[in-house]
């Protein structure tokens, strides 16, 4: 695939992925790591943009020191190319920061100050994976509805599933995503992980008419706790781990295949749903 410019625009946009989950400690934000470095080797550039302005921690997992984030951005204290941090593995990270504000709630000057900035960014991505905060924040389900695709991480532990499908069910009926794709990560079996998956498409179907597609599943594995520790997460030798190569096969069924139908025509329409809050379906148009 050819790389698509982001600087200018009218270009092609970025498939964009917003990896979410219903609860924290599910292991969401390592999922979009490890896909991210699983694009990478499929040949694809890659940005990251750490989406959980509470408690942002993609730069800790990549084991990056990023000396600016959005927050400085924000503050005039730097650029937007200032703060792009990149992996040594070729993967570029926005990086965020705790405590700060929901993009939704940011003033119109200071998004447009960042529509321009990133207008500036002289590199191409085929890819933006966005990794959200959990939960059903006005934050989280907005970035789920400006992506292009949805993926939905939970664990077998009953209520990551009671919440992984509250919050299904929460962008079917307020924000009209109707079709997602979800992972079951620490999995103890082979089939532990397709029995969730299809208890909870048979339900959303039933009752929301929601098409939940498997991703796959991520066996637990001692070796990411380790490698969490000693913040090498992201690194050549955790690709080849069994949860490693788990998360490279779920990211050849959410990237390997046919292009998917983008919801925005060019990078400039992208970043502007990206920073502008639409009208939910709940909500109405005003």
């Amino acid at each position: 695939m050819s790389s698509m410019r982001i600087l200018k625009g009218g270009a092609k946009a970025p498939q964009v992925l917003a990896v979410t989950s219903g609860k924290g400690g599910v292991g969401k934000t390592l999922t979009t790591v490890n896909l991210a470095m699983a694009a990478r080797r499929q040949g694809k550039s890659v940005l990251i943009f750490d989406g959980d302005m509470g408690l942002a921690n993609v730069d800790i997992v990549l084991g990056l020191k990023s000396r600016y984030n959005i927050r400085d951005v924000l503050d005039g204290h730097a650029m937007l190319k200032d703060i792009l941090v990149k992996h040594p593995l070729g993967i570029d990270l926005i990086p965020s920061g705790s405590g700060i504000s929901s993009l939704t709630r940011l003033s119109h000057v200071q998004k447009q100050q960042i529509i321009e900035q990133i207008h500036q960014l002289d590199q191409a991505y085929d890819l933006v994976l966005i990794d959200t905060g959990a939960g059903i924040a006005e934050n989280v389900t907005h970035f789920c509805k400006a992506a292009d695709l949805t993926l939905v991480v939970t664990t077998p532990e009953p209520h990551a599933i009671t919440d992984a499908y509250a919050l299904i069910k929460v962008l079917a009926e307020d924000h009209g995503i109707k079709s997602l794709h979800l992972l079951i990560n620490q999995t103890r079996s082979d089939g532990e992980g397709l029995k969730i998956m299809t208890r909870i498409a048979e339900v959303a179907m039933r009752f929301l008419d929601v098409r939940v597609q498997y991703a796959g599943y991520v066996p637990f594995d001692h070796q990411v706790t380790k490698s969490v520790m000693l913040r090498r997460a992201a690194s050549d030798e955790s690709t080849h781990t069994i949860a490693g190569q788990a998360w490279a096969q779920t990211a050849r069924r959410l990237f390997g295949g046919h292009e998917t139908t983008r919801v925005h025509s060019d990078v400039q329409e992208l970043w502007h749903s990206l920073l502008w809050q639409q009208p939910s379906r709940a909500e109405g148009v005003s």
